[in-house]
């Protein structure tokens, strides 16, 4: 391999990407490519660490001094600095498939460490300043998809229309009636014009402003306009170009629209406001089924632009919490509003999903009233969810069900026999309802059952909440194994290996001290202020929350642009180098927060 070879297979690991041509062309120089043949042992550690060592072909296992599998090394990977660093080294590497790498003497590569602050701060890091970094040489990576956005993937107002004969007072009438701040004139041959209010007053104060004149008398030609699919990039330059404020917006030049500045720029930011005000302008269902549609827009828009997953989840939610508390408001009539109180349940509750998956929701109604008066409409309010894409919940946890549509003391009865009676289903179900939120009704309701909640478990019930903690161990988190498997054409379930033991572990610590905030990260924020949890170690499960988050997030989001039905599952193919350094990374935290779970609820102890 030539040097400038080497310089170019250098420039695509990091942090050497980092290095100036000097310091890649000084190393080219000095960097030794060596072979060995699989079974044998590399050796790093003997007498002392010497050697820096980055894959170019084959596979190497990092081994702990029992013999367990910690890593795995294929293509682009690069062991082990902090053995140099260090001095010392604690782990065997062995070759697994032939391996040819390249190889620097520590002396060089300790001159790279002081030669460069960037190269020496990325091995410096502590894991959670690690996850940061590539995250964001992730985002860096990925933010060309805006500039393709369409102008028919954003928000525009419908023209307030009018002849060239108009008058003025008749045009300017319509237009406050549409809430428009231009008339649009559009003449026989197809051609449009606009007045803009600002000309409307320039003609006032020029004296030129009569009510019986026409508007085509003072309209500007031609109102400058640009097809639905032209990018909305291109169309935001025209804005500029012109120093305009406004487009129309044709389809086979035919007017059907107005696109405003504040709209490109809004649509770039995260396109949410625009999904608000057409759920709050809503007439009828038909109205917020259309504007249900563009919560997905807005959540490829804003994982495009790097958003950490929590950030995503708790817009959508906020989304969604509107629009189920104007579809609630549509559907129940007004009489029965107050009396009872609607909830969503699991990971709804906690404001952390993103793609619809099912629903999980609930109805409290206020003792005294009969709950089945209720019925009928909880049937369309559930029916009308699935037309606008929200499925079903297989396992019939909706307002649907009888189950989960009671009044305030049946909820408690059924609260109490969850607990007193603990088997599988109790332990789901109670799970998802300490995870409720109100989003309409009589918030109150809810709160009432939560304080109930932590009563019963106000020093009591210790051996229900070990069971309900170990619950967090229910999956495998194959940390080893998966290092393997990231190489291969594999696939993961990454809800069960490291999201659910994170959700159930913090939800349980939630339980026991009494944390009344519903999200896994404020829940962790709390604990650490409780001084449960240690402040790097919640920080550190905070990021791999994050990470675990997104990188779900955008096998989901693959999994929709090719037509599937997304899922939790992970394909190893699908993961950049970072992605799956980030994941390894991630996976190992969650390892280390089940070990803590263990110990603090002393799962140890309970019997098998």
């Amino acid at each position: 391999m030539s040097f400038n070879d080497q310089k170019v297979f250098l420039r695509s690991i990091h942090p050497f990407d980092e290095l100036s041509d000097s310091l890649l062309e000084e190393l080219s120089q000095k960097i030794e490519i060596a072979f060995y043949p699989a079974e044998s042992s590399l050796k790093l550690c003997a007498p002392e660490p010497e050697r820096f060592v980055i894959v170019i072909k084959g596979e190497v296992k990092a081994l702990d001094e029992e013999g367990q599998l910690i890593r795995v090394y294929r293509e682009k990977d690069s062991f082990d600095a902090d053995a140099l660093l260090e001095g010392h080294c604690d782990l065997d590497y062995q070759v697994s498939e032939d391996l040819i790498c390249y190889e620097i003497d520590k002396e060089s590569f300790l001159k790279l460490f002081e030669a460069s602050e960037a190269f020496r701060r990325f091995y410096l890091m502590d894991i959670v300043e690690r996850i940061e970094y590539l995250k964001k040489r992730e985002r860096d990576n990925g933010m060309g998809e805006w500039m393709t956005a369409r102008v028919d993937e954003s928000y525009w107002h419908s023209p307030c229309l009018v002849s060239p004969e108009t008058p003025l007072l008749d045009a300017a009438k319509r237009s406050m009636e549409m809430g428009r701040s231009e008339i649009i004139v559009e003449r026989r041959s197809g051609e449009y014009g606009i007045i803009a209010d600002s000309d409307i007053k320039r003609l006032f104060v020029e004296g030129k402003l009569a009510k019986d004149r026409s508007v085509g008398e003072f309209a500007h030609f031609p109102l400058i306009c640009v097809e639905k699919e032209e990018f909305l990039f291109n169309a935001y330059l025209t804005l500029i170009r012109e120093n305009i404020k406004r487009l129309g917006v044709t389809e086979e030049g035919k007017l059907i629209g107005i696109l405003e500045q504040i709209d490109i720029l809004s649509h770039f930011a995260n396109h949410s406001h625009l999904v608000t005000i057409k759920i709050e302008r809503a007439r009828n269902i038909e109205d917020l089924k259309e504007a249900s549609l563009g919560y997905l827009m807005i959540v490829r828009r804003l994982y495009a632009q790097g958003l950490k997953a929590r950030y995503i989840a708790k817009l959508i939610s906020e989304i969604n919490r509107k629009l189920f508390a104007r579809l609630f408001a549509m559907i129940l009539p007004e009489e029965l509003r107050d009396d009872c109180a609607l909830l969503v349940m699991g990971s709804e509750g906690r404001g952390e999903q993103i793609i619809r998956t099912d629903q999980d929701n609930a109805l409290i109604v206020r003792d005294g009233v009969e709950v089945e008066s209720y019925t009928p409409y909880m049937e369309r309010f559930s029916k009308a969810l699935i037309e606008f894409g929200y499925p079903p919940c297989p396992g019939k946890i909706m307002v649907t069900n009888p189950d989960w549509r009671r009044s305030l003391s049946g909820y408690k009865a059924e609260i109490a026999r969850w607990i007193e009676q603990p088997d599988e289903e109790s332990f789901m179900y109670f799970s998802i309802f300490f995870d409720a939120e109100a989003v309409a009704g009589d918030h109150e309701l809810l709160k009432e059952i939560k304080s109930y909640i932590f009563q019963r478990f106000d020093g009591r019930n210790d051996i229900y909440m070990a069971h309900f903690a170990k619950l967090t161990l229910l999956f495998e988190t194959p940390v080893g194994l998966w290092s393997a498997l990231l190489h291969r054409d594999r696939h993961v379930d990454i809800k069960k290996a490291g999201i659910f033991p994170v959700v159930q572990g913090v939800r349980s610590l939630a339980l026991k001290y009494r944390i009344e905030a519903l999200s896994t990260v404020e829940r962790i924020k709390e604990l650490n202020n409780r001084e449960v949890l240690e402040e790097a170690f919640a920080r550190e499960l905070i990021e791999a929350f994050d990470t675990l988050g997104i990188l779900r997030l955008g096998a989901q989001l693959q999994a929709l642009e090719e037509g599937k039905e997304p899922d939790n599952v992970i394909h190893s193919k699908h993961l950049s180098k970072i992605q799956r350094d980030l994941l390894r990374d991630s996976l190992e935290i969650v390892e280390r927060f089940k070990s803590f779970i263990t110990r603090h609820f002393e799962l140890d102890r309970l019997p098998s």
